[in-house]
């Protein structure tokens, strides 16, 4: 029976379908997705209208009542006020789903809001799934509806491919829709989710990457909704090979404005999505052409077996730039083997004037000579050294271009070819093409990456009762601050495993003189106070001290000049810490998204904040292995690489001091803040030389 199919299967993949709000006039909105729905669809399309009889030639009915069977889909574009009534109806028919074109609703402020909340409501009591409001509709192409106002009748169809797009903008989805077409982009789905009131891009992008026919999803958002969600569907995509890209928009404050203003929506922090989606494999385009140069690229499911791309051109300088740019990109442009430059160079015109040795010049000599130019290319193909190939041409038929579009059917390597502008030739022969030498090698780039990519580990978290509850107590006797003292956050971290320096805590200057003797070597001291979070803008530390005079003399005088500076500073006392050695100092902390939740930062020493921007982030859980590899990237990889970088031990303590701060983030929900700044690191060793966890209470 068709209810018994899942609710977004039928939404999406409808049977049978009804539209309320279906029109005669073609100058409405309700008679161009009417007309539309009824191009292609191979199932029953009812309109329904309280006074016409017949509509564009299909009996109507005057209420979704009446419909004849539950269909699977309705497509709604009556006014605001009723919707909210007809989608109800809809329910109580069987309806499995509807999509609301109309606007009307948060967008356009407090009653509105208040209109669109019912509808929420409606969806949530009855099941019925719900796409929009205030959306443009969705194109399936496989099955041949086109539910949508985007495409206007007297346009052909969209040749149905593996790309979906999914787009929270209507009108700027049918922008990069129509873009895609032009770019020779094989759009099978295109699906726009309005003010998700119900079904949010997240929603959609999960459903869509199982599907058989989809190969690729594109995805523009304003807002990220079900990040738990939306981190499935990359583990997903990851698992099935299906390359997940992404463009956000809201990534500035001054865009975070706008779209408030556009679909009352939250944008969270640019950083922690782009974080998250290099963790779990999402591409994150910078532009919207980048958006479609990877559908591109992607779109006929080549892998690569490795980097190394050879460049053909008959321009000398056009080769250049490609190898410049391929080299920008993360590529190799190796130089051929000396076999291979001869074997090409007897295929070219004699004299020759090019080179053979990688980019592949054959001048604009070869090119007038169509065999010629045919065998080089065929060759360049066939080569051992090449992972990748990309070839410059003009956007004209001739000889040329043919053997292109050969080249590209007779072999299995990825191919980005440079044009003068986009070819219908290679579009019908599915040959990406770019305009840009940037564009194309960062295509590439990209493809690289996912040929090589492993599916994101799934490290799976069990709290640790006992743990999380020594923890409590020791926040518990702070008895009701936020910010804990540092000796209380190091003990915390202590039971997580976070390796921190040895200390103790001296009430008087005698107890702190006998402290440093137990300790040994250099120590530095600290005043605890909850009123100095940050001690050396009081006075409250010193360092590198030796010997019980030193040790009296330091102790006296600090706590002399935090009297003067902080007067209204309660002292708890004062910490005698051992000084460890540093040839490198790190930050690694953790602060939670309003999207995301906890998320692990390390970057170089400083304050967490003031490192951010050149820090790794993680979102927790995640194992050691994925915070190894995750320090690599810090610095372009110097960290790890570089002469004073962390050794391979040193790196293996800091990848389980991340750990240790993301599990303590899952397990103790109040810690709103860590920083563990410095974590000094020498010969082996990393500890925790200070520390601070801020808690937040009720």
């Amino acid at each position: 029976m068709t209810a018994s199919r899942p609710p977004l299967d039928r939404l999406l993949t409808p049977r049978s379908i009804a539209m309320v709000g279906a029109s005669n006039s073609p100058t409405r909105i309700g008679g161009t997705v009417f007309a539309n729905l009824l191009r292609a669809f191979p199932g029953d399309v009812h309109p329904v209208h309280p006074k016409d009889q017949v509509v564009q030639g299909r009996p109507a009915f005057r209420t979704v009542g009446e419909l004849p069977e539950p269909v699977d889909l309705a497509v709604i574009a009556v006014p605001a006020a009723a919707v909210v009534d007809v989608v109800a109806e809809c329910a109580a028919r069987g309806v499995g789903g509807a999509t609301i074109i109309t606007s009307g609703f948060a967008e356009a402020g407090p009653e509105g809001r208040a209109l669109q909340d019912r509808l929420t409501q409606v969806s949530r009591e009855t099941g019925i799934r719900v796409i929009g409001p205030n959306c443009i509709g969705y194109m399936n192409a496989h099955d041949g509806v086109m539910a949508n106002f985007m495409v206007t009748v007297d346009e052909p169809l969209p040749r149905p491919g593996p790309v979906a797009l999914v787009s929270q903008s209507g009108g700027f989805g049918s922008y990069i829709t129509n873009k895609a077409v032009l770019a020779g982009l094989r759009l099978g789905w295109f699906v726009s989710t309005g003010n998700e009131a119900d079904v949010n891009v997240t929603g959609v992008l999960r459903h869509l990457v199982e599907r058989p026919e989809v190969g690729v999803l594109l995805s523009f958002m304003e807002t990220l909704r079900d990040p738990e969600v939306f981190i499935d569907t990359a583990r997903r995509a990851a698992e099935l090979d299906k390359p997940l890209i992404l463009l956000k928009a809201g990534r500035s404050e001054e865009a975070a404005r706008a779209a408030l203003s556009h679909t009352a929506s939250i944008v969270g922090s640019a950083q922690v999505l782009d974080a998250v989606c290099r963790q779990y494999g999402v591409f994150v385009a910078s532009t919207m052409e980048e958006l479609l140069d990877l559908g591109t690229i992607f779109q006929n499911g080549r892998r690569a077996r490795g980097n190394r791309v050879i460049v053909m051109t008959s321009s000398g300088g056009a080769g250049v730039l490609l190898a410049d740019e391929a080299g920008q990109a993360g590529l190799s442009v190796p130089v051929l083997p000396e076999e291979e430059q001869q074997a090409l160079i007897a295929d070219m015109p004699v004299p020759f004037y090019g080179s053979a040795a990688n980019p592949v010049d054959t001048t604009a000599q070869t090119t007038a000579m169509p065999g010629a130019y045919r065998k080089v290319l065929f060759s360049v193909a066939r080569s051992a050294s090449a992972d990748l190939v990309s070839a410059v041409t003009w956007a004209r038929p001739g000889p040329a271009n043919d053997a292109i579009v050969e080249m590209y059917q007779s072999t299995d390597k990825p191919v980005a070819i440079l044009s003068t502008a986009w070819s219908e030739q290679f579009q019908q022969a599915g040959v990406p093409t770019y305009t840009d030498p940037r564009r194309a090698m960062i295509a590439l780039a990209a493809l690289v990456r996912q040929s090589g990519r492993r599916p994101p580990g799934s490290a799976r978290f069990t709290a640790d009762a006992e743990r999380a509850r020594a923890a409590r107590e020791l926040i518990a006797a702070a008895d009701g601050q936020t910010t804990l003292l540092e000796s209380t956050g190091k003990s915390i971290l202590a039971r997580y495993g976070v390796p921190v320096t040895r200390e103790e805590m001296a009430a008087d200057v005698d107890g702190a003189v006998a402290a440093a003797e137990r300790i040994g070597g250099p120590v530095v001291l600290k005043v605890m106070s909850y009123q100095l979070p940050h001690k050396s803008d009081a006075g409250a530390i010193r360092l590198g001290l030796h010997g019980q005079d030193a040790v009296r003399e330091a102790y006296q005088d600090m706590l002399a000049e935090v009297s003067v500076r902080a007067p209204e500073a309660v002292v708890e006392g004062v910490l005698v810490q051992r000084m460890a050695p540093a040839r490198l100092e790190l930050t690694c902390g953790m602060r939670r998204d309003p999207v995301f939740g906890p998320m692990v930062a390390v970057g170089l020493g400083g304050v967490l904040v003031e490192v951010l921007s050149e820090a790794v982030l993680l979102r927790p859980p995640f194992d050691a292995g994925t915070a190894t590899e995750a320090l690599g990237e810090l610095l372009g990889g110097r960290l790890v690489t570089g002469r004073r970088g962390l050794a391979e031990d040193e790196r293996a303590v800091t990848a389980r001091v991340m750990v240790a701060l993301g599990e303590l983030a899952l397990e103790l929900d109040e810690v709103s803040e860590v920083d563990v700044n410095p974590l000094r690191v020498a010969g082996g060793a990393v500890l925790a030389a200070d520390a601070l966890i801020v808690v937040r209470h009720g």
